[in-house]
């Protein structure tokens, strides 16, 4: 089979028409099944290429799909959608920045002049001096969980009754996220301002007929909030459209954000008369990686067991490398792999994990979460150490975000996991994992049972 053709599974995804979920594995050739059917609901005369909407969640993969499909279709990300729908129905409003929830927050706290509120808040973190505090770690953290707070309340859909949870959790942080929350809101209805949530949210809520899409592809859907969702649910049962999505609960890797794996395992019970179709052939990693992955993702119980299938073989996919100094065995290993081929991809858990290892600015270098949806020939990965900025991140989220958007609890690590299998997934060849000697990563202890 060429790469040109569809294979048994691929064919089937095109062909089948109605609501389906696609899992899609790492290497499964998500994109050309997508652009495959596409040809198919236009050759086939089922859509004119204006009736078919595909949506993507980022402006690089916009980009990627525009470049291979041909046809006038609608590729937009969830936000472009909403902006168009927004306009169609002539709604005037001004885009404000990404962080300007922050800007509202510490403007805010920078300029109280209220005495009972500094008291409270100096008796609450055991401080002083209010400018000291301004100053202090304390209140960068503090700041920082009320806009998480709120980010994750609007992009939930929640509800007054979220706030009373919120309220009988921790009635001293949600005081402040309720001050802070409609500060912000009446800011924004001042100005005719919205933020990328309210896009969603307004498009939704304005939407009251038919519309001109009548079929829906929605690619990467297992970073699907519950906003996104209830905007192309909505058009679906307007339009009677059919809603094609894609995606891998494997590489669910955004519930920071605000994203809900339980959309993407839940969908035959949220989308009526659907179907779930697997691709069960990868084009990218060796049979032997797969099982390797395959059987480290599968520790958390929630995924979707796959038996993804490889007509390539590697006897030894993962190697891992010992060091004491880590710039020493970095650099080594790095110029190795570069004799051997270019095309050599490094990861790491965080922005700054490089430099710990290189003083070479110029490697390709990308966090994990960067990497989502990239391939190379081998892989290097790094900062494998047992640390809270380590792999996995060992962070936790606030309780109270935890209680407004629960993420997987039934194992230590769930989405830390994910990630390290996407990690693990970017090659075609190897993956060679950088390990200290001592104070080594859990995840390091785990794989070593599997690949000997």
């Amino acid at each position: 089979m060429t790469k040109f053709e569809l294979d048994e599974y691929q064919k089937e995804a095109v062909i089948t028409n109605g609501n389906i979920l696609l899992i899609a594995g790492a290497g499964a050739g998500k994109t050309f099944t997508i652009t495959k059917k596409v040809e198919y609901l236009i050759s086939q005369n089922i859509c004119l290429p204006e009736e078919i909407l595909i949506i993507s969640f980022t402006n690089k993969s916009i980009n990627d799909l525009k470049k291979k499909i041909n046809y006038n279709c609608s590729i937009l990300t969830f936000h472009k959608l909403a902006i168009q729908i927004l306009k169609d129905y002539n709604q005037e409003f001004n885009l404000v920045s990404d962080n300007y929830l922050y800007y509202v927050t510490n403007e805010f706290f920078y300029s109280l002049i209220d005495i009972d509120l500094i008291k409270e808040l100096l008796l609450y973190f055991k401080e002083y001096n209010y400018q000291k505090f301004l100053n202090s770690f304390k209140y960068k953290e503090f700041s920082k969980v009320i806009v998480n707070i709120i980010k994750i309340y609007k992009t939930n859909g929640c509800t007054k009754d979220d706030i009373k949870r919120i309220y009988k959790s921790n009635s001293f942080l949600g005081k402040y996220m309720y001050i802070i929350k409609n500060i912000y809101e009446q800011d924004l209805l001042a100005n005719n301002s919205y933020d990328f949530d309210d896009l969603i949210i307004k498009a939704t809520k304005i939407l009251n007929n038919k519309y001109r899409y009548k079929y829906i592809i929605v690619d990467e859907f297992q970073d699907t909030s519950q906003i996104r969702f209830n905007l192309i649910n909505k058009l679906r049962i307007l339009n009677d459209a059919h809603l094609f999505v894609v995606g891998d609960d494997y590489q669910s890797i955004y519930h920071f954000s605000g994203c809900n794996l339980n959309l993407f395992l839940d969908f035959a019970k949220l989308v009526p008369n659907s179907k779930i179709l697997k691709l069960k052939y990868t084009y990218r990693n060796s049979q032997e990686l797969i099982n390797i992955s395959a059987n480290f993702i599968m520790k958390n119980t929630k995924q979707i067991k796959k038996d993804l299938i490889s007509n390539k073989h590697i006897v030894k996919p993962i190697e891992l490398i010992y060091y004491l100094n880590p710039k020493k065995a970095f650099n080594k290993l790095y110029q190795n792999i570069k004799k051997i081929n270019s095309d050599l991809l490094v990861l790491g858990r965080n922005n700054k994990d490089i430099i710990k290892f290189s003083d070479n600015k110029n490697i390709n270098y990308l966090t994990v979460h960067s990497s989502k949806g990239l391939e190379a020939e081998n892989v290097i990965l790094i900062n494998l150490v047992d640390d809270t900025y380590g792999f996995p991140n060992q962070i936790k989220n606030h309780k109270i975000i935890e209680e407004l958007h629960p993420s997987d609890k039934e194992i230590l690590f769930a989405e830390e996991r994910r990630l390290f299998y996407v990690a693990l997934t970017r090659t075609k060849n190897k993956v060679y994992i950088l390990v200290p000697l001592f104070r080594k990563s859990c995840f390091i202890k785990e794989l070593k049972k599997m690949i000997k």
